[in-house]
């Protein structure tokens, strides 16, 4: 449970600067903080969510032991938190095989979603992509995913960029 504290800290809107300091003070901070954005406690959720993503460092073995329910809290929650939360999970690549494969499914069905924000289905594109290159039995597969349908309401640069992924794949 969020300490008092930290709400304190998200409803006043201090910096980001500070608060990141805060959550990287101690373990219990970090520990709440990885609490509150597996919540629906909004809007302090997607914010904590935002300051993790600044907190931590590419394969921040903080996160591992949550990694698994943070994967499962995504596709329950909003855009933006969605967003922060992939973009958190990315840090953590390689992923182990039933984190990897959790977070595929939950990126193909983000991605499939054509009503996302376009931020949300970048972020879970790119990672589709990226196990496209590692197991290159799916390129086939994305080639359909990544058609018209999925892409027409993309802006133009989005679209190139993974029309260029796309290109560097095969």
């Amino acid at each position: 449970m969020p300490s008092v504290e930290l709400k304190k800290l998200l409803d006043r809107q201090h910096s980001k600067d500070y608060v990141v300091a805060f959550l990287n003070k101690n373990n219990a901070n970090f520990k709440q903080a990885i609490a509150l954005i597996q919540s629906n406690e909004q809007p302090n959720a997607w914010r904590t969510a935002w300051m993790l993503c600044h907190a931590t460092k590419k394969q921040d073995k903080r996160i591992l032991p949550y990694l698994l329910d943070i994967i499962k809290a995504i596709p329950n929650k909003k855009d933006g938190q969605q967003r922060e939360l992939l973009k958190l999970v990315m840090k953590m690549e390689p992923l182990n095989e039933d984190a990897e494969g959790y977070f595929f499914d939950v990126c193909t069905s983000l991605w499939e979603d054509v009503n996302k924000q376009p931020a949300v289905r970048y972020y879970a594109g790119c990672y589709m992509i990226t196990m496209a290159t590692k197991y290159p039995e799916i390129k086939n597969e994305l080639e359909v995913i990544f058609g018209d349908y999925y892409t027409q309401c993309l802006s133009p640069g989005i679209k190139r960029i993974f029309e260029r992924k796309l290109t560097k794949l095969n």
